[in-house]
């Protein structure tokens, strides 16, 4: 099994993962989605698995010659997190996510970029509309806050929504499988 199925069979799980629920019990998944922009616990969950993630990454980049930098990304990281946290708290919860969806779709072009396949493509777009999809919920998150109060306005909505992202999931996982 080649890097790009694996990215593709994961990515795809986690869609499905994500909208599963709004297809089973809407009314409880709406509720919780219309509070998420806002959630302060979510935020921090969230931002603080992206801040563990980057420094992870930072610290065992700093080799040889950055090796002096990885005392400073030790205290550095943990500080700038309680500082996001402690002044930057609203929208938390999307910032953190765009963060996450960030990381994510690095991974996804560096697995699409070792693989001959022309369908490797399908995954370097999905992977640039996550960035795109990042980019507009950190730098307006009011309107992505908006989308999600229209795309979760009733029962009929979140289930056409989040059916929609399944099969986006079911066809993640389909090329992961079959033709990656």
């Amino acid at each position: 099994m080649t890097r790009l199925a694996i990215v593709s069979i994961a990515v795809g799980a986690l869609v499905v993962a994500a909208r599963l629920p709004g297809l089973l019990a809407p009314a409880k998944y709406r509720e919780h989605l219309i509070k998420f922009p806002r959630s302060i616990l979510w935020g921090r969950v969230l931002m603080g698995l992206a801040a563990a993630i980057a420094w992870w990454i930072m610290y065992h980049a700093a080799t040889d010659e950055w090796k002096w930098a990885q005392t400073y990304i030790l205290i550095g990281v943990p500080v700038a997190y309680f500082l996001v946290v402690k002044f930057a708290p609203h929208y938390l919860a999307m910032r953190g996510a765009a963060a996450l969806m960030l990381m994510a779709a690095k991974v996804m072009v560096d697995a699409a970029d070792w693989s001959e396949s022309p369908l490797r493509l399908i995954i370097t777009v999905f992977a640039y509309l996550w960035v795109i999809g990042a980019i507009w919920m950190t730098v307006a998150p009011h309107h992505f806050r908006d989308l999600i109060g229209f795309m979760m306005a009733n029962d009929k909505r979140c289930r056409a929504a989040c059916s929609a992202g399944v099969v986006v999931g079911l066809g993640l996982i389909m090329l992961g499988v079959f033709a990656y």
